[in-house]
């Protein structure tokens, strides 16, 4: 049988789970968006070096969103 303490307690221990769990969620996105970032940062500057025209760059960029939203 629980008493109030356990009940209060359960209570607290869900509320902590809950929180670390947002907590490691928010961080998972912060993790993909650098990735996201970097990512791009290096597709950006591999078409550069080669000498490019603008559709081109729109089109890596476009490319390489798609490839990381779809992780």
């Amino acid at each position: 049988m629980f008493t109030a303490i356990h009940a209060e307690a359960m209570h607290q221990v869900f509320e902590e789970r809950l929180k670390t769990s947002e907590y490691c969620r928010m961080r998972r996105i912060a993790l993909r968006r650098s990735r996201a970032r970097s990512t791009l940062r290096r597709a950006i500057e591999e078409v550069l070096r080669h000498g490019v025209e603008p559709h081109e760059v729109e089109h890596e960029f476009t490319f390489t969103l798609r490839e990381v939203t779809s992780r």
